[in-house]
């Protein structure tokens, strides 16, 4: 049997760089995965005013507006795994859950166990999940025509059989418009909008907050 010449400690030198060679290799392929968003495929359309926008929805993440103890036991009555998630900045207003199903499954099933909940799916401005957040906390803004006088905007309110929450001072007629939350708030929105009676009409959306 021929023996190496190689001396032992140099072997074990050679070894053990070949595995540390290995532990970076395998700790960057994982570093890679984990920042690897994950892409969205599902879009919805708004009208910022005249102009056409998209969101992408996610479909694991529900957003639950003013949250309370209720609110998190019966979430957890039905998805015992469910994940709290840390936006960047905190806001007391909502609440995110990460959960294992989809959004929309998770809404009607919460909508039944807890009524007085208010949830929402939970969209991005990109068709990447690390795309700005923002959701459907119910309620639209909608500008009519300025020279409408009140009977005229109560004669259209009535036709539609809408509710005004208040009335917004950044102009004539500019309204916040009762609906539900979640995604009726949108389709209400588009529906008046394409609709062809009003200036514009978008949801009064909550946005995660993104520092600069």
């Amino acid at each position: 049997m021929k023996i190496s010449n190689i001396p032992v400690g140099k072997t074990l030198a050679v070894l053990l760089f070949a595995i540390l060679s290995l532990n970076v290799a395998c700790a960057v392929e994982l570093k890679k995965g984990m920042s690897k968003s994950a892409p969205l495929t599902q879009a919805f359309v708004w009208y910022d005013g005249d102009r056409e926008r998209q969101v992408w929805l996610n479909p694991q993440i529900v957003a639950e507006f003013n949250p309370g103890p209720q609110g998190e036991s019966s979430i957890k009555s039905v998805y015992a795994a469910a994940q709290i998630m840390h936006t960047k900045r905190r806001q007391a207003a909502v609440r995110l859950w990460k959960l294992n199903d989809t959004a929309a499954t998770a809404i009607r099933s919460l909508k039944t166990i807890h009524p007085q909940g208010k949830y929402s799916p939970v969209l991005h401005d990109g068709p990447s999940s690390t795309g700005r957040m923002r959701a459907l906390p119910g309620n639209i803004i909608v500008y009519l025509d300025p020279q409408w006088d009140e009977a005229a905007v109560r004669n259209w309110l009535s036709s539609h059989k809408l509710e005004i929450v208040k009335k917004l001072e950044i102009g004539p007629n500019i309204y916040v418009i009762k609906t539900g939350p979640g995604l009726e708030a949108l389709a209400t929105a588009n529906a008046l909008y394409r609709s062809g009676e009003v200036k514009a009409a978008f949801p009064d959306w909550w946005q995660e907050v993104v520092t600069r």
